[in-house]
């Protein structure tokens, strides 16, 4: 065999090797109420959508399926806003493998590891919501009783802040587009000291551009 035909076989696989190996996917494998089938679902960029850059696609049997590149892009899943019932919308990122959406009143998501974290908080952020929203209800229950308000409003700083402390660390622990992504929107629950250490930990390399 001519050597010069040999070497380009061989360069031509280990090329086409490597474009294979580059082509890094996530699947997203959603479930939702066949009530709305024929309906959109749609895959938003965050924090900067445009129409050209938001993908689409229709509600079958109760199913839908995305297949994206694994870029580490963080999106939100979204009905159509014409949706005859309330759907949550669900943020997840980007990473290779496949994601189970399950869509509807209280959004989830599993099978990656990134996504697996933030539905861990999501739930925990949840959790906190119902439980200062009791304790808002029970503070202007009792606002003529001192002492109840003061130990109730103890309760309210506590929750919030293990929720804030929660949230710290789940960015400290993800310094990529994830922990980047919440950084900017959450930036405002952290104090100063907070705030600063993830920046020397370079947090600000993973902020989306404004």
């Amino acid at each position: 065999m001519n050597k010069s035909f040999l070497y380009l076989t061989i360069l031509l696989f280990i090329i086409n090797g490597c474009h294979t190996a580059e082509k890094r996917t996530m699947n997203i494998e959603g479930i939702i109420s066949s009530a709305h089938d024929g309906q959109i679902m749609y895959l938003v960029p965050r924090p900067h959508p445009t129409p050209e850059t938001v993908d689409s696609t229709y509600i079958t049997n109760g199913t839908f399926f995305f297949s994206i590149p694994a870029d580490s892009g963080i999106y939100d899943l979204t009905i159509s806003r014409r949706a005859d019932a309330y759907v949550q919308r669900l943020l997840i990122i980007a990473e290779e493998g496949t994601l189970h959406a399950n869509m509807g009143t209280n959004s989830s998501s599993s099978g990656t590891p990134l996504n697996n974290q933030l539905q861990h908080w999501k739930e925990q952020m949840e959790t906190t919501a119902k439980e200062t929203t009791l304790l808002s209800l029970k503070i202007n229950k009792n606002k003529e009783n001192d002492i109840v308000t003061t130990t109730l409003k103890e309760q309210w700083d506590s929750i919030c802040q293990n929720f804030n402390d929660s949230t710290f660390y789940l960015i400290k622990q993800n310094m990529n587009p994830l922990g980047g992504y919440l950084f900017i929107t959450l930036e405002n629950i952290f104090n100063e000291q907070q705030i600063n250490e993830l920046k020397k930990l370079g947090i600000d390399k993973w902020k989306p551009a404004p």
